[in-house]
């Protein structure tokens, strides 16, 4: 037998072996699917009232983590489905992650009452208040303080959330006053937008679709977003759809992609970066439409607000906690030790310095085609938490889509 005989025998065996374990694969995967619905029915039927112990309910969140990490297991680490079987199988994933956050949409909120705060300033706005100007405790709405007040937190606090969440828990009171469970299912929408969004990402590389299920399943941001109803899910969302548009080639996509930016940093600050990433030597049209929007976005309330539009963002970001990132914490050990005056300047230029080597390093290499755009946002997004003075649970799906992304590179290509 000749060595090329050798060789496509090799082959073939291997091919075989794909074959007989993508047979078991979507059975496989439909059992571990079920067990994660049965979980997330349990998690509907046991989990605690607000302001109970919860305990029992992180345990059982913890517990989520091992069928979906199964699930995981079993996608990256055999062959993709071919022809109709890719199809059922996304839809399966699909299907299966909505019907998971369905089921926790009725919940109120028991680890966090943040969302409660999003309907309060939506009706302070529509009331023609910024809630970056007026706190929830203010005399002047006294006659409004009903359940939305109570569940509240921070009522002595201005707003926090930029104005682009504003719009939404605006659209959202709009069409449902003073409703959480709807509020939620928009989150719940953007979630699923964010799945398909990694899945299409997937397929144009040529990889797996169904890898988007390390987004799609995973327990956080299903618990975040569909129960505790974190505004997290558009920021998230909207950076997907950026990088989706900034890979198009149809007339105005620059726009677009600059349109997309700019709402993904006014619901959260931090993907400004992907300018960093995304944009190209001359590329006008994305930062003109970029910064315009945003200007546009704030403006509203700089009247409304007489030129306040910070809000608690200030105070806040100066808190020092122990959730902090890691480059935090050590500055803040640090400065508490040598108690000199110069110690806060030495460390606002320690974390300026991470935070802008790291943009410039990024900036040239993706300049210089030496690191991807899942690469790029994961460094960059990591060296903001690692900055940061708060790191929370509802933070960490950000990453979730470069993660996918990135492995997804590596199990070869598919046929599509």
């Amino acid at each position: 037998m000749s060595l090329l005989q050798a060789s496509e025998s090799a082959e073939s065996v291997v091919a075989l072996q794909g074959r007989a374990r993508a047979r078991w694969r979507f059975p496989l995967l439909i059992v571990l699917l079920l067990v994660m619905l049965a979980y997330f029915v349990v998690v509907r039927l046991t989990a605690p009232a607000a302001d109970t112990p919860v305990d029992n309910f992180l345990l059982l969140y913890m517990g989520g983590f091992l069928p979906y990490g199964l699930a995981c297991a079993v996608v990256f680490c055999t062959p993709a489905p071919q022809g109709r079987w890719r199809w059922l199988e996304l839809g399966s994933i699909l299907l299966a992650g909505l019907v998971m956050r369905a089921l926790l949409l009725p919940l109120e909120p028991d680890l966090s009452r943040d969302s409660w705060r999003y309907l309060w300033d939506a009706r302070v706005t529509l009331l023609g208040y910024s809630p970056y100007a007026y706190v929830p405790a203010d005399p002047r709405f006294h006659s409004i303080q009903d359940f939305l007040f109570v569940n509240s937190r921070y009522r002595f606090s201005p707003a926090l959330y930029p104005p682009g969440a504003q719009g939404v828990f605006l659209i959202s009171y709009l069409l449902a006053p003073s409703n959480l469970p709807f509020l939620k299912g928009m989150f719940v929408l953007m979630d699923l937008v964010t799945s398909g969004g990694i899945a299409y990402l997937l397929a144009r590389r040529g990889v797996d679709w169904s890898r988007c299920l390390l987004y799609a399943l995973c327990p956080v941001p299903i618990i975040e977003f569909a129960l505790q109803g974190h505004v997290d899910a558009c920021p998230v969302v909207f950076s997907v759809l950026a990088v989706i548009f900034a890979q198009e080639t149809w007339k105005g996509s620059r726009v677009v992609t600059g349109l997309c930016i700019a709402l993904a940093t006014l619901t959260k600050l931090y993907p400004i970066l992907l300018l960093v990433v995304l944009v190209r030597r001359r590329d006008w049209a994305l930062v003109l439409t970029c910064f315009v929007t945003i200007v546009a976005a704030y403006l509203p309330y700089v009247i409304m607000g007489h030129g306040q539009i910070f809000g608690f963002f200030s105070t806040y970001a100066s808190e020092q906690q122990p959730n902090a990132g890691p480059v935090y914490l050590l500055l803040t050990t640090w400065e508490a030790t040598v108690k000199g005056s110069w110690a806060r300047l030495v460390f606002f230029a320690v974390e300026g310095l991470v935070m802008g080597g790291a943009v410039l390093a990024v900036l040239w290499l993706r300049w210089h085609r030496r690191i991807g755009i899942e690469a790029g946002l994961l460094v960059l997004y990591g060296v903001i938490f690692a900055v940061s003075s708060h790191i929370f649970p509802w933070y960490t799906p950000t990453l979730l889509p470069w993660v996918a992304l990135l492995l997804g590179f590596y199990g070869g290509k598919v046929k599509v």
